[in-house]
This record gives structure tokens, sequence and C-alpha cells, in this order.
């Protein structure tokens, strides 16, 4: 359990076809009903994030110093057995050598990452399970229209929100980003039940709320409701009045021309803009990469998720040689990873059979840490390992004889030996754990084999639900969806199925 201001004590195979019937016709309303995650911005002010838990305002999370020892990941070197210095939230001091001696050093005998940064999610469908729909198709339009959809992820999800479990559901999805070294991540709805475990990035953070998303298509951008500005104006409107960083679409999802036209569109709506970033963009060829690259927009790839229900992905190296800043998104459990650590397997295993290993591991692990923290505008705070910033850290098991980065790509779930929010330690080796003054307040899990520690209750009076336990959480969601996803996936089944019958099988 995390208290504001609470100082630790620190002791010692699918068969797919591309043909589409009438069934899977669908449209962007369609989609928008089904999953209805559309978020605004608050870019009047902050609301009441002076009093909100872990927005980086108020009270600490945590206060007291410790060092964690081992490989530190910086963004320019790897510090061999160095040291991260935390105070509070903060990182303060990164070196090769020992701190003095009032700093009490925990030994992670691991390699040391900033937090991972999940570009996007929906997070609320991430307790149903990988859906087979039978095939693949060629654009996001279709496949909400096939009838193993309701049968797959519409029913399930119903019944939880007929459970009125939402917040259970949501619970479940973050801590199953948590335990793969997800400190961030873009598409939770905005509730107060989750605020407790990963940062959401459409909320308040570092006292500051300049994100907003669309999970629709672009062909409704322009529609005015109720006499109100359409969401291209109002987008263009908060970032002439400088409040916004970032706002978050779904464009070019699928391989044919219907989706590669969204472009087209956004354009045309003088929506090609640097605060612009692009889920998937799975359509784009090298002309809409080099537009892209001109307005200064960014991409979300989610490899995983184009694979299974498209048979393509986008083409990442022809994004890159334009000069496209791309992030990895894990998507959402039914055609995507359990956790950006699974998707960053998934977009090492198309780079090395489609691109020949053309994008470096140095390149892959920047996809989930510094570039989506600047796709997102929050590279000031965190993304990186550099005195200043908030200490959202997570830390691997080291490997011999291969670089730090490739440790993170090939590391296993079991692997996790440590993951920070703001300095509070909430997953990892029980003995670190411990070491970090947890002992007796979080909960065991198994992590393929390997006993974790996970904490994610919290007191805080403006977070519903936080003394709720994971047991607890979990079974009442397992209650209604009897298959839900585990906390902790040891298998690489949802990958294999996305490559069957592929250039990258």
């Amino acid at each position: 359990m995390r208290m504001a201001g609470f100082g630790y004590l620190l002791v010692g195979t699918l068969m797919f076809g591309a043909a589409c019937s009438p069934e899977d016709q669908t449209t962007d309303d369609t989609w928008a009903d089904e999953n209805d995650d559309t978020v605004g911005a608050d870019p009047e002010g902050k609301g009441d994030s002076a009093t909100q838990y872990r927005t980086g305002c108020g009270s600490p999370i945590r206060t007291g110093s410790y060092a964690l020892k081992g490989d530190v990941v910086t963004p320019t070197k790897v510090i061999k057995s160095g040291y991260v210095v935390i105070d509070g939230e903060k990182i303060v001091d990164v070196r090769a050598t020992k701190p003095a001696a009032t700093i009490p050093v925990i030994d992670t005998a691991g390699v040391i990452f900033p937090g991972l940064i999940d570009g996007h999610g929906h997070v609320e469908y991430n307790h149903i399970p990988l859906a087979d729909l039978g095939k693949r198709y060629m654009d996001r339009d279709q496949w909400p229209g096939a009838k193993l959809y309701q049968t797959l992820v519409k029913d399930p999800k119903n019944a939880v929100t007929a459970a009125k479990i939402q917040c259970e559901a949501l619970r479940h999805g973050e801590a199953r980003a948590l335990v793969g070294g997800t400190t961030a991540i873009q598409g939770t709805p905005m509730t107060a039940c989750v605020r407790s475990l990963v940062r959401n990035l459409e909320g308040v953070n570092f006292c500051q709320d300049r994100v907003r998303q669309n999970v629709t298509g672009a062909v409704g951008f322009n529609r005015s409701i109720s006499g109100k500005p359409s969401f291209a104006d109002s987008v263009k409107a908060d970032i002439a009045a400088n409040k916004l960083d970032a706002v978050v679409v779904h464009i070019g999802e699928g391989i044919d021309e219907h989706a590669r036209a969204e472009w087209d569109i956004m354009k045309n709506l003088k929506m090609n803009i640097p605060q612009l970033v692009m889920i998937h963009t799975a359509a784009f060829g090298a002309a809409e990469y080099q537009e892209t690259a001109a307005a200064g927009a960014k991409i979300v790839w989610s490899p995983l998720s184009n694979l299974l229900l498209y048979g393509k992905t986008a083409e990442i190296p022809t994004a890159m040689d334009a000069g496209v800043m791309v992030s990895l998104g894990s998507d959402w459990a039914p055609s995507g990873s359990a956790n950006l650590l699974g998707e960053l397997k998934v977009a090492d295993h198309v780079n090395q059979k489609l691109w020949a290993g053309k994008i470096t591991d140095e390149e892959l692990v920047q996809m989930v840490t510094i570039h989506p923290a600047i796709a997102f505008g929050i590279d000031k705070f965190v993304g990186s390992i550099e005195v200043g910033k908030v200490a959202d850290l997570m830390v691997v098991a080291r490997k011999a004889k291969i670089s730090a980065y490739r440790t993170l790509i090939n590391s296993a779930p079991q692997d996790v030996v440590l993951v920070t929010i703001a300095g509070d330690p909430l997953y990892g080796d029980t003995a670190l754990l411990d070491s970090l003054g947890k002992t007796g307040d979080y909960e065991v899990v198994d992590a393929c084999g390997t006993k974790r520690g996970i904490d994610v209750t919290v007191t805080a009076k403006d977070v519903t639900s936080g003394t709720e336990t994971l047991a607890s959480f979990e079974a009442k969601v397992l209650a209604v969806n009897p298959i839900m996803t585990p906390l902790i996936d040891c298998t690489n089944d949802e990958a294999q199925k996305a490559y069957a019958g592929t250039t990258v099988q």
C-alpha cells in the first residue's frame, strides 16, 4: 500500500483469408460504439490535480532516499555496476561510484532502464483473451461487424459492464502492464480507480493535462455535434492556445486504400501537425511517411495486432528513413500482446524476419522509452534515466555476453526484477521489495515459476477502490469472464498465431 508522504524504512496456428463478407462491413460509428474511450484533456486547468494521487502535484508519493545498483542505461552510455540515487520521487544522481554511506544501496544485480511507456492500448478490454475471428481483414471498419467479434469480444466486455466491475477489469489490465515493466500507458479510460497503478497518459501527470485522444476514424473529425466545434476544430483551437502537446488518433489501420486515404482526410482538415500521434499507419507508403515527417507528426506501431487482423504491419524502416519518430504500443489483448515487454519481442521478430535487423536494438528500446515520452510531451519528466527526472524505472535480470538493449528485448516475464513509479516499488523480486521497505505490503504472484510481489493498493481519498487487492478484483472479473487473461502470460501463443501464413512466420 502506498500513502502520500510515507517515508519507507530501508533495510539491509490460424488460417485467414483476405475476402470480406457483408457482415464484416461496418462504419466508424459502429467502431465508436464498441470502443468508446474517447477522452479530452482539461485545457482550462488542472482540475483538482493538486489533491489527486500521483500527479506530481501536492504531497509526494514517498519520501526518503535510496540507491539502486546495477548496469544503468543512460541516454549516452551504459554504466556498468552503476548507481541510480533516488530521493523522494526523483532521480537525484546517476553515478559510477558508490554514493554516500548515509544512502542505503539496493543491489539489483540487474540492468536498470527507464520505465516502459506504452504508446497505445485499450486497457478496458485486456481481460479478454486472443479473439480468433477466423480470417484477416483489409481495414479496421470491417472486423467489428464479424459475428465472432460479438461472441469473443463484445459479450465478455458487456458482461463486465453489466456486473458493474469496469474498475476491476481496468485494474487487472493495468496490473498486466505493470508486471511487464510498463509505468505509463495511453488508452486507459480516465477513472479514479486506476490512478493507483500505472500512469494514464490522458490524465493529469506532472501537474499538467495536455493529451487528447479520439478512438474513431478520421472520417468523423469534422463532424459538429449539438453546435459544438468539431473534434478537429477543437484540437486546433487548443493547440493555438498552447494547451495541447499530443492528440492521439487511429489512422491508416489496415492495408487497403480506404485505410490509406485517412491520411488525406487529416491533411484536408489541416491535422497534419507536430502534435499528431497516429496509431498503426499500416496502410502508409513512402509518400505518406515523408509527409508525416515533414509535418513533425509521430506514429505508434502495434505489429502483433496488425499481423493478427490484417496479415501485414507498417513499414517501419521506411518511416524511420523518412525521419518519423516511432513508438511501440501493445494495443489490446484480443489481438495484441500481454504488455509492452511482449510487444517488444514481436517488433524484434518482425525486424529480423522482414528487415534483416535494420532497426538496431537501441532503436527498439527507444521506441518504448524516450520516443513515447517525447510524443506525449512528458520527456522532461520521464523516458530516460537522468538527474531531475521522476524515478519511473524498470530493472531486468542481467544476461551474460549480450548488450543491455538486447537483454531487455530478450527478457522473459520472470526476468523483471523491479518496477518503480515515482520511486515507489510496486512490483518485483520479493527480496528487493523487502529491502525497499515493502515487507507485508504486497501480494505474492507466480511469474512463470518465479516468485514475485505486487503492490496494487493505495490509501488516497480520491482513488476509488484503492484498497482492493489483486486477488479480490481478479476474482470478480473471473466470475463473469471465466477465460480471463492471466496476470502474467508465460506463452507465446498470440505471436505464433499472428505469424502464421505471413512472411514473418
